[in-house]
């Protein structure tokens, strides 16, 4: 048997770590984009930070893959898929032939359409880097584009850094598909607190000076839709990950799977998601046909507010969001739901009610 893996990001590793437990002899191979080993995208904030070294970011030592008899590839892309030769051509030149195939490309990051040295993205580890070196040169002031999570990231990077910083987004508020108005204030007047300014309804194409920029990542799906592999916002799965082409596979930030939870199809870019989505796929590839099944959540923390998104918070698809509490009460909850049960939450300031929330959601319930 054949594997092949496009990405080698935590779905795709995951997926090759689970799949060498239950098939010892086999050859996988992972085409990885980056030069680096596995590592944690969720700590590089706290590299930014100074609160960890570098090297505690990687989760793999570049020994592991050699051990684990994984033929790792750092620095090589899909380039064209052909599933009914069942083979892959890459970057490098080469055609890596499979049995069965894993997409796990994720995405790569929008980018403004001018940029400059001062340009810095938080998708990377290269992007840690660039960011540091910026930083060390002891910028007077900065600007902040876009008020996803990756900006509300850089907003703690500057402040803590005492960085005046200009926070531009094109909508008027936080998450205005997902919060109201008085869960995205308690984060804007927190940040305002700390020095950040707000210019909102429009996005900026070019800025000087240092500019952190978090607008969003486009998935790496070209290559699978030209082949006649079914995509939508992503690469189209159903519950067991599997897509419209037999042997082939999707996982992580680039599948739109069918979430048993929410009963619909959705794409969850989270580190959570990704890796417990490869193990799973990883199971099924090798044999053993595991469905996906997770209440996936994000947290994050802005100048000490906490926010934190739990399963299916899409507010066009609710049939009705419950809000709990009040900006003048310092914590808002809302509870999203569809057909009579509990399908998603956000809590700003209100983490006590996580733990009840994410068992009611993954149990079906309905709200109480």
């Amino acid at each position: 048997m054949r594997y092949l893996i496009i990405g080698g990001g935590v779905a795709g590793t995951s997926a090759a770590e689970e799949i060498r437990k239950l098939d010892a002899e086999s050859s996988i191979t992972i085409l990885s984009e980056e030069e680096h080993q596995l590592y944690s995208r969720v700590l590089l904030p706290h590299y930014i930070k100074g609160k960890i070294p570098r090297e505690r970011c990687f989760l793999k030592k570049q020994t592991w893959y050699a051990e684990q008899k994984i033929d790792w590839l750092p620095g090589v892309t899909a380039v064209k898929l052909d599933t009914q030769n069942k083979f892959v051509a890459a970057s490098d030149g080469r055609e890596y032939e499979y049995d069965k195939l894993l997409i796990a490309s994720g995405g790569e990051v929008r980018l403004l359409p001018a940029d400059s040295r001062g340009t810095c993205y938080l998708r990377t580890l290269d992007d840690a880097d660039h960011l540091l070196q910026l930083l060390g040169e002891a910028p007077m002031s900065a600007s902040i584009v876009g008020g996803g999570f990756i900006g509300l990231e850089f907003i703690n990077i500057f402040a803590d850094r005492k960085i005046p910083a200009k926070l531009h987004m094109k909508e008027e508020r936080f998450f205005p598909s997902v919060l109201d108005e008085d869960s995205s204030a308690l984060i804007r007047e927190k940040a305002e607190a700390d020095g950040i300014a707000f210019k909102t309804g429009s996005t900026p194409e070019a800025l000087e000076g240092l500019v952190g920029v978090g607008i969003g990542i486009a998935p790496n799906i070209a290559f699978a839709t030209e082949a006649g592999v079914k995509t939508n916002r992503g690469v189209l799965t159903n519950e067991f990950l599997e897509t419209n082409i037999a042997d082939v596979y999707s996982a992580g930030d680039v599948a739109e799977f069918f979430d048993l939870v929410a009963g619909r199809q959705v794409m969850v870019g989270n580190w959570q998601n990704a890796m417990q989505q490869g193990r799973t796929v990883g199971k099924t590839m090798a044999g053993q046909r595991a469905a996906f099944e997770l209440v996936s959540s994000y947290a994050t923390n802005c100048r000490g507010v906490e926010v934190i998104f739990i399963g299916d918070v899409d507010r066009k698809a609710a049939d009705e969001v419950i809000v709990k509490g009040s900006k003048a009460a310092g914590g808002v909850a809302q509870y999203f739901v569809r057909g009579g049960k509990l399908v998603g939450a956000t809590l700003v300031n209100r983490n006590a009610e996580r733990a009840l929330a994410t068992t009611t959601i993954k149990n079906r319930e309905p709200y109480v």
